[in-house]
């Protein structure tokens, strides 16, 4: 159980790093102006922390005893940056009924 734990950890950290080395990839589509600093540390900070939320993500899935296949931990790391902002920005307390006009 500790092996595939950790195949399926491991699935969901490459995903997140292969979104980042995508992000690197396309730099040369942005004009020069736009680009960011590669020198800068604050840029190259997200290549580890990424992988390290991705994998996090999936191991609280596999905690909640939500079978992953590999497919799937590598898209749950891949997407772990909108999950954990969408979770981030989520407000329970806050009232969520859209107002709609008397008319409608």
């Amino acid at each position: 159980m500790i092996a595939a734990l950790d195949c399926v950890v491991c699935f969901a950290a490459f995903g997140a790093f292969a979104v980042k080395l995508l992000e690197l990839a396309e730099l040369h589509k942005v004009p020069k102006i736009k680009r960011p600093d590669l020198k800068d540390w604050l840029y190259w900070i997200a290549f580890p922390i990424m992988p390290i939320l991705g994998g996090g993500l999936a191991y609280v899935y596999i905690s909640s005893d939500i079978v992953l296949s590999p497919i799937l931990a590598f898209n749950v790391g891949a997407s772990a940056p909108l999950i954990i902002r969408a979770a981030a920005q989520a407000n329970p307390f806050q009232d969520s009924t859209v107002p709609t006009p008397n008319d409608a």
